[in-house]
């Protein structure tokens, strides 16, 4: 999936929301559901892949490997964090490169420093804005006639203010952002604020446990609100299943929660099990 669809998609008078994919399970089905976009973040493919907290331990070959495989599998277009740009000018350039290869929709670049660490934790801090402007121009060219999106995002509502993120964020978009991310945004009020500001698409995080109120798609657009990520929401609620089921087979109950279970012959069927076998008894090789 190419950004031209999310460019398309984006054209719309729809808000777009886009759950979380944290593993190839999850993004199959979120497929099943159907979505306008699926969005990769670096915080659950850090965790999923590496068990290793968001604070740059994940590097660009462990990003591109894991989204570069979902934008294989996924049926919508993939919305993927790049944190900082995994180091340098350098860096930048060769990670939007890499995801406009892999078929990845849009790219996130955030303007924190290194290490980053997630946005929700209340201990980011941006790099001036001026390097980050940076970070944007290198982007811009590194995509060339491409179309991969761009994604602005700003920490800096934490230690500097709405007002002085909301200045950022426009700065970002007039040096080539197309969506402009604002991160961590602490009410309703924020929100319709710098989207009555900005004259680009606006994404919010509606991150459960973050700091932002988690609402539904519908009011974020009433807002202003073009996109909204929901990053959260699976990964958290299959932890706490797994974690439910160890603890009661700990206590002697094999079957703890079965009813919940997720069915194991559709599993299998959202893997791909229906075209092995019959591709097996095409050629006799059952």
């Amino acid at each position: 999936m190419s950004g031209a669809e999310l460019r398309a998609k984006m054209a719309g008078d729809q808000i777009i929301a886009a759950p979380g994919i944290y593993d190839h399970m999850s993004l199959l089905m979120a497929n099943e559901v159907g979505f306008d976009a699926h969005y990769a973040s670096g915080y659950w493919g850090t965790a999923s892949a590496m068990g290793e907290p968001d604070v740059g331990i994940a590097g660009y070959s462990d990003f591109i490997r894991i989204f570069g495989g979902f934008a294989a599998k996924s049926k919508a277009p993939i919305i993927a964090d790049a944190d900082t740009g995994f180091g340098s000018i350098a860096n930048l350039a060769h990670a939007v490169k890499g995801y406009q290869k892999a078929g990845i929709a849009a790219i996130q670049i955030e303007d924190q420093g290194f290490p980053k660490i997630c946005g929700h934790v209340g201990q980011a801090v941006s790099v001036d804005a001026e390097e980050m402007i940076a970070r944007m121009k290198v982007a811009v060219e590194a995509r060339g006639q491409g179309d991969i999106l761009i994604i602005a995002r700003s920490d800096a509502r934490r230690t500097e203010g709405l007002d002085a993120t909301i200045d950022r964020l426009d700065k970002y978009a007039k040096n080539g952002a197309d969506i402009l991310f604002l991160e961590a945004p602490q009410s309703l009020e924020e929100i319709e604020q710098a989207a009555s500001r900005l004259n680009k698409p606006i994404l919010v995080n509606a991150a459960h446990g973050g700091f932002t109120p988690v609402l539904p798609p519908t009011d974020y657009q009433k807002l202003g609100v073009k996109f909204v990520i929901y990053p959260a929401g699976a990964p958290l609620a299959a932890a706490q299943a797994a974690r439910n089921f160890y603890a009661g087979l700990k206590a002697g109950d094999a079957n703890g929660e079965g009813a919940g279970h997720f069915d194991f012959g559709e599993m299998s069927r959202l893997l791909g099990i229906d075209d092995v076998v019959a591709l097996q008894k095409r050629h006799d090789r059952a």
